[in-house]
């Protein structure tokens, strides 16, 4: 199994210190949807724009915090989860209902970017048709995308602000993060240099079509549970919903410079994700040039570990980490002499990292720390 939190609450209270809250029973129904994907490719086929990205809401959120424990960590994930909600249906927008600080409802027209395109896809599965967006990069010939909005795709057109249309031919999908990279024939004003903004909580962000400055920044480096078969780390969390058109295209500044790229989960309801431009173009340039990532694989399952680090309590095979001397009750506390606290800071330290790099593992163990050598694999999902 690759490295990505696990679903299967077998062990819930792993440490025998009931420090582990046990989660409610899954309906019958459920596991047989685990049972039936577990039976499927790790990849999932639905149609490109589909966005079955409702992430954990409600009632699920306690549980989704119980499983976030159970990691299986390094990069990407190929490991089945409960499904949260319903795919949500493509939807096509030509106007935004906000308030104004008077509580009277204005309809505004979407405005976009000129470096912000609208793809539409006809794929070969269910729906067949789907919609995104994307952001011209580069020199502007490439543009950046989703991989859920793209995949499995037959044909791709963009269509521009102005309503110029072109085919597009798809250069690489990385499903670990959930980007992917277009090619036109003819360019198209490239989004320039990205936003020089570190964020943080409380900064002020646009969705394109949306009220300027009308988002808030709640959380950086935040994970999102997808409700088919991955998970993503690092994101930006904002307190609006983002249009489910939106999702590929860009999350601007206030100075409307690109600052990340937008994972649509749900047209009404929030919060809002995004995939830091840095992240972005880092991935988009490995696609560029050899049309694949080659993420780095550590190879461990483990659990927040109570006094700081990632308790290891099994390996999958292959495991470059056990490999390396790492043993079942080791304590990871850092890699490459950068400290971490918990799994989502060992999976975002791990996806920095490529597919044959050498790093060192500093573990606890029996009140001594150790520092392991170990050479990554590639991540089965690259």
């Amino acid at each position: 199994m690759p490295d990505e939190p696990s679903t299967n609450p077998t062990s819930p209270d792993p440490f025998g210190d009931g420090s582990h809250e046990t989660p409610p029973p899954l309906p019958p129904e459920a596991i047989q949807q685990d049972r039936d994907r577990m039976a499927s490719p790790a990849v999932p086929t639905s149609g490109k724009g589909s966005h079955r990205h409702p992430a954990e809401t409600g009632k699920w959120k306690k549980l989704g915090r119980w499983l976030a424990a159970f990691l299986l960590l390094g990069v990407g994930t190929s490991v089945a989860v409960w499904q949260l909600g319903r795919p949500i249906p493509v939807q096509s927008r030509t106007s935004v209902t906000t308030s104004t600080s008077t509580t009277t409802a204005t309809t505004i027209p979407l405005a976009l970017p000129a470096f912000t395109v609208t793809i539409e896809v006809i794929g070969d599965a269910d729906p067949t048709v789907g919609q995104g967006s994307g952001t011209v990069i580069g020199d502007g010939e490439y543009i950046l995308t989703n991989a859920h909005v793209v995949r499995d795709a037959i044909t791709i057109t963009v269509t521009t602000s102005d309503g110029a249309t072109q085919p597009a031919d798809l250069v690489g999908i990385d499903v670990v993060t959930d980007l992917a990279v277009l090619r036109i024939t003819d360019p198209l004003t490239p989004m320039g240099e990205p936003s020089p903004d570190v964020l943080s909580i409380g900064s002020s962000v646009t969705i394109p079509g949306e009220r300027p400055g009308g988002a808030t920044v709640i959380g950086v480096a935040q994970r999102l549970d997808i409700t088919d078969v991955w998970r993503l780390y690092d994101l930006i969390e904002i307190d609006q919903p983002t249009p489910l058109d939106r999702s590929g295209g860009p999350l601007l500044d206030s100075n409307q410079q690109v600052v990340g790229i937008i994972i649509a989960v749900s047209d009404t309801a929030g919060p809002g994700f995004a995939i830091p431009i840095a992240t972005g173009l880092t991935i988009a340039g490995e696609l560029i040039k050899d049309g694949s990532v080659g993420h780095g694989y550590l190879g461990v399952q483990g659990l927040d570990s109570l006094l700081g680090g990632i308790e290891v309590f099994a390996f999958p095979p292959g495991s470059p980490l056990r490999a390396a001397g790492a043993r079942q009750g080791d304590r990871i506390i850092a890699i490459d002499d950068v400290e971490l606290a918990t799994t989502g800071d060992l999976v975002a330290r791990i996806r920095t990292y490529r597919e044959g790099d050498n790093i060192r593992v500093s573990i606890v163990r029996e009140f001594e720390t150790i520092t392991l050598d170990v050479t990554l694999d590639r991540h089965p999902d690259s």
